[in-house]
C-alpha cells in the first residue's frame, strides 16, 4: 500500500525536523525521513545565538529549549593567531546546547504536532509526476514507495545534487565516531585524480576541510583564568580555528575546523584532530589540558565546504544547511536552519492550500532566502578571512579597542536581521 502524504521532508535535523512541526500544527500529513537514528552527536557547535532565541519563540519551541539546561552565554573571546585577543559582548543572551539533546527535543515536538518520524529510512529517489512526488525508500531490507503534494529538503551541507529531484541519492555524510579514521579516500574522484597526476593546487584554492566535535568535562583542577563559562571562545590558528563553548550540565563542547589536506596522518582520528588543533594554538592548548574529554561523544564530517550563495531551491525546496554552510565562526547556522524552516513551511502551507503555484512558490522562497541570508553569509566569509590572517589580525585587538562599535557591529553583520 502506498502511502499519501501532503509533505514529506527529506532529513530529520533541526530544519527538518522543525519545519515537519510547523507543518503538521496546521494540519498537514507530514512526515519526516531520516537514514540515521537519533539522538546521535554530530559535528555542531551547538550556540544557540541571541538571534535564533526569537525564531525559536514564534516557533512555540523557546519554552522546550529552556527546559534542557542549555548554559547561557553573554560573550565572545577571539583568540587570534598573532596572539592578540579581542573579547566582545553579544547584543543579548545567547544559549549552549547539544545536539544530543536538541535534535530529541524537537523531533518530540514534531510527533507531538502530528508528524511522523521514520529513522533509519534511506530515500533512494525523488521523482516528480504530474502535480506529486513519488519517493522511493528503503527501510528495515524493504522498499517503500510514498507519495506527496510537496518535498522539502533538509539533507544537509552535502546534500546539493546536480539533477536535483528525479533520481537523487542521498549523500554519505554520516558522523564518524572516534575509533574511525578520515582518510585520503574521502577526497572527490577529480581530486585523487590530480594527485596521481601530481598536480600541485593553487594556494588560492578554498580549501575542503574537515570538521570534528567532541564534548569534554572540567578537571577538578581547571584554573579560574581558563573556565570562560559565560563565553564563546573561537581560536585561530594555522589551517583552521576551533570553537569552545559551556553546554548542557556543564559539559564543554570543542568543535574545531580543518584543512584535511594539512592533518598529519597520525592526527586523524577526532581525538588527533582535536590534539592538532590545540597543538597549533597555545591558548587552546591551556584550555583543553584543563578538559576531560568524553570519546562516546566525538563525531566528524568531512569534507565542508564554506558556501559562496545561499541555493534556496534545487527541484525542491532547500532548508537548514542544504542551502548554505556559513562560516562557523558566525555562530549563527542553528538560526539559519530555524529561519529557512520557518519561512519554507509558510510558503508550503500556501502552495497547499492553492494560493500559490509551484512556481510562484520557488520564485518567492527563493527571494526571501536571498534577502536574509547572502548579507550574513558575505560578510560571515571576509569576518573569517580577517581573523584568519596572521597578518592583518595583528592590528585587530588595537582597533577594537579604539572603535568596538565598528568592531560589534561587524560580528552583527553576520547574523540574521530578524
Amino acid at each position: 500500500m502506498t502511502m499519501i502524504y501532503d509533505v514529506v521532508v527529506l532529513g530529520g535535523g533541526i530544519a527538518g525536523s522543525v519545519a515537519a512541526k510547523s507543518l503538521a500544527e496546521q494540519g498537514w500529513r507530514t512526515v519526516v525521513l531520516d537514514r540515521q537514528r537519533f539522538p546521535r552527536h554530530k559535528v555542531c557547535g551547538e550556540f544557540l545565538s541571541p538571534e535564533s532565541l526569537a525564531t525559536l519563540s514564534r516557533l512555540g519551541l523557546l519554552e522546550a529549549v529552556q527546559s534542557l539546561s542549555p548554559s547561557v552565554i553573554s560573550s565572545t573571546s577571539l583568540y587570534l593567531e598573532s596572539g592578540g585577543v579581542i573579547r566582545l559582548p553579544l547584543p543579548g543572551t545567547a544559549l549552549g546546547i547539544s545536539r544530543y539533546r536538541l535534535d530529541a527535543s524537537f523531533h518530540q515536538a514534531a510527533a507531538a504536532a502530528g508528524a511522523s518520524i521514520r529513522e533509519g529510512a534511506t530515500v533512494i529517489s525523488v521523482n516528480m509526476e504530474d502535480r506529486d512526488y513519488t519517493i522511493t525508500l528503503r527501510s528495515e531490507g524493504h522498499t517503500e514507495v510514498l507519495r506527496a503534494r510537496a518535498v522539502i529538503a533538509a539533507w544537509g551541507g552535502a546534500g546539493l545534487a546536480a539533477g536535483g529531484v528525479k533520481g537523487r541519492k542521498e549523500p554519505d555524510d554520516r558522523q564518524q565516531p572516534d575509533d574511525r579514521h578520515w582518510s585520503h579516500s574521502q577526497r572527490h574522484e577529480g581530486d585523487v585524480k590530480a594527485a596521481r597526476q601530481g598536480r600541485l593546487r593553487s594556494s588560492s584554492r578554498t580549501p575542503d576541510y574537515v570538521g570534528v566535535k567532541m564534548h569534554y568535562e572540567m578537571k577538578d583542577f581547571a584554573p579560574d583564568c581558563v573556565q570562560e563559562n559565560s563565553a564563546v571562545e573561537l581560536y585561530f590558528f594555522r589551517g583552521g580555528y576551533a570553537g569552545v563553548n559551556q553546554v548542557e550540565d556543564g559539559k564543554v563542547n570543542v568543535a574545531a575546523l580543518l584543512d584535511r589536506d594539512d592533518i598529519p596522518s597520525k592526527h586523524r582520528s577526532v581525538a588527533g584532530m582535536m590534539e592538532e588543533a590545540a597543538c597549533r594554538h597555545p591558548k587552546l592548548h591551556e584550555r583543553m589540558a584543563a578538559l576531560h574529554a568524553m570519546p562516546a561523544t566525538a563525531s566528524a564530517v568531512s569534507p565542508v565546504r564554506i558556501s559562496m550563495q545561499p541555493v534556496a531551491w534545487n527541484g525542491i525546496p532547500l532548508i537548514g544547511d542544504a542551502i548554505c554552510r556559513i562560516p562557523p565562526l558566525c555562530g549563527d547556522g542553528m538560526s539559519m536552519a530555524l529561519r529557512s524552516a520557518e519561512l519554507c513551511s509558510l510558503y508550503a502551507s500556501r502552495y497547499l492550500r492553492g494560493e500559490l503555484s509551484l512556481g510562484d512558490w520557488e520564485c518567492e522562497y527563493r527571494e526571501a532566502i536571498m534577502r536574509e541570508f547572502s548579507k550574513p553569509l558575505r560578510w560571515g566569509r571576509l569576518t573569517e578571512s580577517l581573523l584568519s590572517s596572521v597578518i592583518l589580525s595583528r592590528a585587530l585587538p588595537a582597533l577594537a579597542r579604539l572603535a568596538p562599535k565598528a568592531a560589534r557591529g561587524m560580528i552583527q553583520a553576520t547574523r540574521l536581521r530578524i
